[in-house]
């Protein structure tokens, strides 16, 4: 028998042999599995703390011992989360301080005080929640309804003092939205409205607050172009719009408006951008024909909140809370 011939006999016996070395250690592993999956079972089957802890203190090596002190955990939680209530929560991750479902609870503390909020849906319980937690997981939820409650007042003060439907207003400028994303002007588009009655200079004005999103917040201010390319797109049309819904304009010095960005769109938290102030008087002249874009423009005020601080001015910045 030729040398090759034997080498590959060997290397065959060889492989074979440990083939079946691997089997028999597979075997046997899964049988020492298995033994002690059948020590842990009827402890698993009882599912009580008293039993889960009998079986750690007799089979300490047992590979099942995890799942058990996680069960205790569970177990020592369920009462807790069955009762559901913010001092029964506080109380568990108290006395538990190292049990697993301690974040849980937090979650639910958290989960329940905002609940009590959405109960009492009103300006001031969202602003206290927002105070207290300001990295909430309800944070957005709190600040959209937050700005809604604020934007439906200021709509009712706007009706009773102005004449002006805000809510109206706010139907306008998103079919203007629309027309803008149709016109491949997205990037402008992509804005929320607040507004507020507001006062630049000792001018009473209406303010609106375009609040676009973080990608805004690199917007460079100094260009002319940027100022321009709002007041074009956006603004420039809201004024005439303006000016022909305020029936009580008389009462008002101006308009003005924000360009700021914010990560939640809030204007709570909102970094102006560019602010606009426009006298009313010019404004009438612009919607009736008598001013044209350009000229609007160059009797306006329009500032950063860096180079107005240089100047000495307050720009119109975050509006108050419409009261």
């Amino acid at each position: 028998m030729k040398s090759s011939t034997i080498k590959m006999w060997c290397c065959f016996a060889l492989m074979l042999s440990l083939l079946q070395g691997c089997g028999i250690l597979f075997q046997s592993e899964e049988q020492e599995r298995m033994r002690q999956e059948a020590e842990f079972k009827p402890y698993q089957q009882k599912n009580n703390i008293e039993g889960y802890r009998e079986f750690i203190a007799k089979y300490p090596e047992n590979m099942f011992i995890p799942i058990a002190r996680g069960s205790i955990q569970d177990l020592e939680f369920a009462p807790y989360e069955q009762k559901n209530t913010i001092d029964g929560y506080r109380e568990f991750i108290k006395t538990f301080t190292g049990n697993r479902n301690s974040s849980r609870a937090a979650e639910k503390i958290e989960q329940l005080e905002f609940k009590q909020v959405e109960d009492t849906d009103t300006a001031d319980a969202y602003r206290e929640f927002l105070r207290k937690k300001p990295r909430s997981n309800y944070t957005l939820l709190a600040q959209q309804r937050l700005q809604e409650l604020e934007f439906q007042s200021l709509d009712k003060r706007c009706r009773d003092q102005y004449g002006f439907d805000l809510l109206l207003y706010r139907l306008n400028v998103s079919r203007l939205q629309k027309e803008l994303e149709s016109a491949s002007a997205s990037s402008l588009a992509d804005f929320t409205l607040f507004a507020s009655i507001d006062t630049y200079k000792g001018q009473r004005c209406f303010h609106t607050l375009l609040i676009y999103g973080d990608a805004m917040a690199r917007l460079d201010t100094n260009k002319k172009e940027s100022s321009e390319s709002f007041f074009a797109s956006v603004i420039a049309k809201l004024l005439v719009y303006l000016d022909q819904k305020f029936t009580n304009r008389k009462t008002l010095d101006g308009f003005s408006f924000s360009v700021a960005s914010s990560a939640n769109r809030f204007y709570g938290d909102a970094a102006v951008l560019l602010v606009y102030y426009f006298p009313a008087g010019s404004v009438h002249q612009f919607a009736q024909g008598l001013l044209k874009s350009g000229e609007l423009l160059a009797q306006a005020t329009v500032s950063t909140p860096a180079n107005a601080a240089q100047e000495g001015k307050a720009p119109v910045s975050q509006p108050a809370p419409p009261r």
